[in-house]
């Protein structure tokens, strides 16, 4: 691995820090806060602000009401998302919203999209496929969302590890179905990644920080408002530099660093403008695990040939992950009046993702090299490990936003469009026959090595370029009967358009080019959202939901696949029953809900008259969460939600009745603080994750036969802070307290990725 890492990492550092003393509530102001989302939510983010009152009046917008916090406030209560497609606060959006604020992302040191999600039950992270490819796989609600990840509410759909926050504001969870809202996909839910933003404020943050496995990072935040630029004109950069391993874990290093300078202008006026850069380059080795031998008829794994836990099973000196990302993002709003708005987002996103990957040999029935006779435990498939792909998004969204009165009943409508295109260019690498040939005769000592003694040469062995379009157009109105009743209706209609430009392989070094041939798929896909809330009282709401999901079967083939599906895409529905209260003047949030999503693979498609079969999927689910302040010196955030997961119609050889794979029947997660004399605050977290079901292969059959229970387990994290000056911040944090040995991903394949071991973080932040 490289030498230490000397570029100086800029990260914000909120500012303040305790529970306050008193906190002083503010009238809402009359304004647009649709558009001013993003800037205000990071300014509430950062100020712990709270919704405790809102104006209902037919066309009257209102503001976020806001709380002034004296220092340390735990401001882990969010009031309204970033998007301006979702114009009530939280408290009044008929479907669950989880936020993941960017002071539990600093409590917690938090710094890849994996530690932030361990935040948020009912997603758990698949293993890689594979030549599936390396990089960030959710499953939500029972449902992958591979392809549901967003960063300011535009796709993300590349396939890769997001390793750092540093210029992440906060993490938006949205459950259920929500294609009219977010677009395509979405059936168990969607992921948004909100950046941090320039505001009207002065400060400077330097963070510092130490710890076990080689644990070294830097990070600065300056924010500053300028003269001569007009009023509300704010420039702001941050810049991190990171060096770090896996606590328990031998061998997986990631060395990273990334700048974002952002300038704003017209902040608190009625035309704003914000242009905005990310660049991130981020070398890391990818960690496939460790073999083992999977489970049958529901039994668990077992670790193969000794390996112990955090043993290094691939080659040090071949394997790598490397990722270069340019982002450019620009925001125009102008307010015409209190009652009319328009705001529109062009995004450009470039992505270089290079790897190579091995994967351990496991099981001999599981598809990898397994257990081979007279040679013991065969350490490694690098039969195809290598991948250069670049990832492309050029992105524009438009809303115009109104509101009006009709015979008495209020309404705020927004309208718009959604026009994205997004490439991929790939190419796969695969070891020449001669080494592919070493790799075979390994003896059994290499079972004992971490760096590969002979040569491993690859060569191209296969090309694809895929060119995706979406051109998106939606409508969404709340209409407001009086103050109790509130009605929701969304509709999107997506034209989604794949091509696979090229397709090439070739069987050796020498071969020739066997060409695939070209396809291409056009879907018109329609969404639609309805909800009805009803508020007894101002700070209470209830709500009943349906939303559908409609996903295109090329939707992850610009990501990685490089390949359209045979079928039609997916079809999904959500049923949702919930309510949400604010207690004590809005400074502590409780939801709950019980749902239920099935995700079809059989219908009839009425534009062609075809029929397509398949199978029937459906999660069932409770879920209950709570966020804010206890009292002035106590916060928490948690989550608990059960799922009960099952394959309702069988396909492609799958039983009926079977547990969906990597969908735990129970989890929750606890993150309290309290604040203790002499300025220093305590926290405290657990997480508890319920046994999962993976079957054998690539988990697209379902069979008791083939059924491995990865078993359950519980995790203890804390963290201990104190502000020593005014200036000065000091942080520890103690993540696996108890050093738990557990699966944090597992393949049906017979591997697994071991979590993370017991470690430990020092952190000073100095504002100046």
């Amino acid at each position: 691995m490289s030498s230490s890492l000397t570029t100086l990492n800029l990260q914000r550092r909120d500012l303040d820090g305790a529970v306050p003393l008193r906190a002083y509530t503010l009238a809402p102001a009359v304004g647009l806060a649709t558009f001013m989302a993003i800037p205000m939510s990071a300014w509430a983010a950062s100020h712990g602000a709270v919704d405790t009152s809102v104006d209902t009046t037919p066309g009257v917008t209102n503001l976020p009401a806001t709380t002034i916090e004296s220092e340390g406030e735990a401001a882990y209560k969010t009031d309204r998302a970033s998007s301006a497609k979702m114009t009530e606060t939280l408290l009044d959006t008929p479907q669950s919203v989880t936020v993941i604020s960017q002071q539990l992302i600093k409590e917690q040191n938090a710094q890849s999209l994996k530690d932030a999600l361990r935040n948020v039950p009912g997603i758990t992270f698949n293993s890689g496929e594979g030549g599936g490819g390396v990089g960030d796989s959710l499953t939500i609600r029972g449902f992958n969302a591979d392809g549901n990840i967003y960063r300011d509410g535009v796709r993300d759909p590349a396939k890769y590890s997001r390793n750092d926050f540093f210029n992440t504001d906060s993490v938006e969870i949205l459950k259920g179905s929500s294609s009219a809202g977010w677009g395509v996909g979405a059936t168990g839910g969607a992921v948004n990644l909100v950046t941090k933003a320039a505001q009207l404020d002065d400060f400077n943050h330097l963070s510092a920080g130490v710890g076990t496995a080689n644990y070294r990072r830097s990070t600065l935040d300056i924010n500053h408002t300028l003269d001569g630029l007009g009023e509300g004109a704010a420039f702001r950069v941050n810049i991190m530099g990171n060096k770090s391993g896996v606590d328990g874990r031998d061998w997986v290093e990631d060395e990273r660093y990334g700048f974002a300078p952002t300038l704003s202008l017209g902040l608190g006026t009625d035309t704003r403008f914000t242009v905005g850069y990310e660049y991130i380059h981020d070398n890391s080795d990818p960690d496939y695990g460790i073999p083992t031998v999977n489970g049958s008829n529901g039994s668990s794994p077992s670790r193969a040939g000794g390996a112990s836990w955090n043993s290094y099973w691939g080659w040090r000196n071949l394997n790598y992950e490397d990722n270069e990302s340019h982002r450019l993002n620009m925001k125009f709003a102008h307010d015409f009046s209190d009652a009319l708005s328009f705001d529109t987002q062009f995004t450009y996103f470039h992505l270089d993702h290079d790897y190579f990957v091995t994967t351990p040999g496991g099981d001999a029935n599981s598809g990898a090299p397994g257990l081979q006779v007279s040679k013991g435990l065969y350490r490694r498939n690098v039969n195809t490990p290598g991948r250069e792909q670049t990832n492309e998004t050029f992105s524009n969204q438009s809303n115009l936003t109104w509101r009006f009165d009709t015979f008495g009943i209020g309404h705020t409508l927004v309208g718009g469009f959604d026009i994205s295109k997004q490439t991929l260019d790939s190419k796969t690498g695969a070891l020449t026959a001669a080494d592919r040939t070493a790799q075979g005769n390994l003896p059994v000592a290499s079972n004992d090595w971490s760096k590969y003694p002979y040569s491993a040469n690859s060569y191209t062995s296969a090309k694809q370029s895929v060119e995706q379009v979406d051109k998106a157009f939606y409508a969404l109105d709340t209409l407001k009967f009086d103050e109790h009743w509130q009605l929701h209706l969304a509709v999107r209609q997506d034209h989604f358009d794949t091509r696979v430009l090229d397709n090439e392989s070739r069987a050796s070094q020498t071969a020739a080019w066997t060409d695939l041939g070209d396809s291409d798929q056009s879907e018109k896909l329609t969404s639609v959202h309805t909800a009805l809330v009803y508020k007894p009282v101002h700070n209470g709401s209830f709500y009943v939901s349906y939303a559908n999901a409609r996903q295109p079967s090329g939707v992850l083939a610009v990501a990685q696949t490089g390949s359209i599906a045979s079928t039609k895409g997916d079809t999904g529905k959500t049923y949702e029953v919930g309510t949400k209260w604010e207690l004590f003047d809005g400074a502590l949030e409780l939801n709950g809900d019980v749902f239920e999503t099935k995700r079809q693979l059989t219908y009839v498609d009425d534009t062609q008259g075809t029929a397509f079969t398949g199978g029937e999927e459906r999660v069932r689910g409770l879920e209950l969460s709570g966020t804010g302040n206890i009292t002035r010196n106590w916060s928490v955030y948690a989550g608990y939600i059960h799922e009960n997961s099952k394959l309702i119609k069988a396909y492609n050889g799958s039983e009926q009745g079977l547990q969906l794979a990597n969908t735990p029947q129970n989890a929750f997660n606890v993150w309290t603080t309290y604040k203790l004399p002499y300025d220093i605050a305590a926290s405290y977290g657990v997480q508890y994750v319920d046994d999962v079901k993976i079957y054998k292969g690539q988990g697209s059959v379902l069979t008791s036969a083939g059924q491995t229970t990865v078993p359950s387990h519980v995790l203890h994290d804390a963290m201990v802070s104190w502000k020593a000056t005014q200036d000065v911040d000091v942080r520890l944090n103690v993540n696996n307290l108890f050093d738990k040995h557990y699966w944090a991903e597992y393949n049906g394949r017979g591997y697994g990725v071991p979590g993370a071991g017991r470690g430990a973080t020092l952190s000073a932040d100095y504002s100046f």
